[in-house]
């Protein structure tokens, strides 16, 4: 039995998309109907097909060179340092650099739209909360809200 049959996660039965769906019923839009939300999709969407083609990019790159041109792979750097060994490194040193621009992406274009999508989640809640007549607040909700700050897993 899948996990959208019984209830407990996915996509709600029966499921629509796009934005005159999210409108269902006189509710207000849905955030993933939102052009930033989709901006924030595209691009992260986007850089991961980028990080991915230079990958796989680079491990070609060098598959088809140990395969194809053995003798420049073997040829001596310094001592016992290849071409062949110091590309193989590299690979590690270009691994780090996609883990790298992938943590200044997330900094520079998904982290502020995230931040505004979620402020306007939380006004709407509050709107929602004094339209329901004001009902007494969880202890859990209480002190996220004295606290006044964002949660940080780090």
């Amino acid at each position: 039995m899948s996990r959208h049959s019984t209830g407990l996660g996915g996509p709600p039965f029966p499921y629509e998309t796009g934005p005159e769906a999210a409108l269902g019923g006189g509710e207000r839009p849905s955030v993933s109907g939102r052009p930033e939300y989709q901006a924030l999709r595209r691009a992260h969407r986007r850089f991961g097909v980028r990080a991915t083609a230079v990958a796989v990019g680079g491990f070609l790159l060098y598959v088809l060179l140990s395969s194809f041109l053995p003798g420049l792979m073997n040829t001596p750097l310094s001592g016992h340092l290849t071409i062949g060994l110091a590309l193989g490194l590299g690979q590690f040193v270009l691994m780090g650099v996609i883990v790298w621009r992938y943590l200044v992406h997330v900094r520079r274009d998904v982290t502020p739209v995230v931040r505004g999508l979620r402020g306007l989640v939380r006004h709407q809640e509050s709107e929602d909360r004094q339209g329901a007549g004001g009902r007494r607040h969880s202890a859990f909700e209480a002190r996220a809200g004295r606290r006044g700050e964002e949660f940080r897993p780090w």
